[in-house]
This record gives structure tokens, sequence and C-alpha cells, in this order.
């Protein structure tokens, strides 16, 4: 158990992410998009920075690496009867004027050949990573049974991700240093009282000590 109760990090426990393998794992960094980050405000650096760690300790312990991003290409809209359709209006005009705002955060996009690195979009208003196109049958035929999850908005994408995919049966850790929501208190309250009922969750400095014993 972590210092903050809301984990478990046992490999004889079967809801533990140490009874799953590394090969067993993936990474998931969501939305850590340009057009997003400005909504962090000071807090940014520190997020990406413990995000990125976390990719590069993914990538050393060769667990697969999923970029979960919106879909910002023009033509791609939300569905017709999204609340996101109204919004989303104003954002293809930033993206129009702007195409880079749609692009993943330059600390963290991938760069070059790396094999444990693919990236995922899914449709503007869908707000859960795993609906990105592909994503869940390439976990499954990769056989990945254990979730590490890192992204915007706590409240949004996170919390969504999180309740999806242990709905499927996945054991899901949330990085709670790695997530940030806008709204203040929200983070806390989340991350305290009401992601801990579906899923682990830890630092990333307790996700890697805990891993060191695979």
């Amino acid at each position: 158990m972590t210092s903050s109760g809301k984990a478990t990090f046992s490999p004889s426990d079967a809801s533990s992410p140490l009874s799953i393998s590394p090969a067993e794992t993936a990474l998931l960094l969501i939305d850590y998009q340009n057009l997003i980050l400005p909504r962090l405000g000071d807090a940014a650096p520190s997020v990406l920075n413990v995000a990125s760690q976390m990719r590069d300790w993914a990538i050393s312990k060769s667990v697969p690496i999923y970029h979960c991003l919106i879909d910002t290409r023009p033509g791609v809209k939300p569905p017709m009867r999204s609340k996101m359709s109204t919004r989303w209006r104003l954002y293809e005009e930033k993206l129009a004027a702007m195409p880079t705002l749609g692009d993943e955060a330059d600390v963290l996009a991938v760069k070059g050949t790396n094999l444990l690195e693919r990236t995922a979009f899914r449709t503007p208003g869908i707000v859960s990573a795993l609906e990105s196109t592909g994503l869940k049958a390439e976990l499954y035929e990769k056989q990945i049974k254990s979730l590490l999850i890192c992204g915007l908005s706590t409240s949004g994408a996170v919390l969504s991700t999180t309740r999806a995919a242990s709905d499927q049966g996945f054991i899901v850790t949330v990085v709670e240093d790695a997530c940030f929501d806008p709204v203040p208190g929200l983070h806390g309250m989340l991350v305290n009282h009401v992601l801990p009922t579906t899923a682990h969750v830890a630092t990333a400095s307790e996700v890697r000590d805990a891993w060191r014993i695979l």
C-alpha cells in the first residue's frame, strides 16, 4: 500500500498492477495537446515533466505507449448530437488559424521510429480515450491487461477512460501527478475520493519504485 493509501502494489494480489508483467501493461498519454495546455497555467511544466518521465520509464521497461489524442484534422467533427458540436466551431476557427494547436506537446511527441509508441486518435466529443480508433482491438490483440493512465483533464478524459477501462476488465493505475484539472480542488477530490473506487492511484515515483521488483 502506498503512503496515500490509494494504490495496492503487491504481486500476490490479482487486482494489483504488479500482478501483471510489463509485456501485458500499456501506458496511455491522454490529450497533452497544445490546444489544451493553456488550461494548466503555472502547473504545465510540472505536469508535462512527470508525464515525460513516465514515458521515458515506460520505454526503459519495454511497456507499449499510446499517445491518445483528439482528432483535430480538418473536416473531422463531433457526433451530431454531442454537446461538443456547437463549441467545436470555435475550436475549428482556432485550428484553421494555427494547425499546430492540435499537436501534442513537444516534450511528449513521438520522434523518429519507435516501435513501442503509437498515436491513436478519437473523434472530438468522445471523452474516453479507450474509444480511440482501433485502440481497444490493439490492446486485446497484444493481450494488455493493465493500463497506466496519465492525461488531461482529471475530470474529463482521465475519469472517463479510467471507468471505461475498469468496466472492460483492465487493471487501471492513474498517475496522479501526471494529471491536472483546471477547476480548483477538483483534481484532489477525484484522486482521493472518486478514482480509487475503480482504479489504483499513485504518484509517478510510487509507480516506478513499485515496479523495481519486476
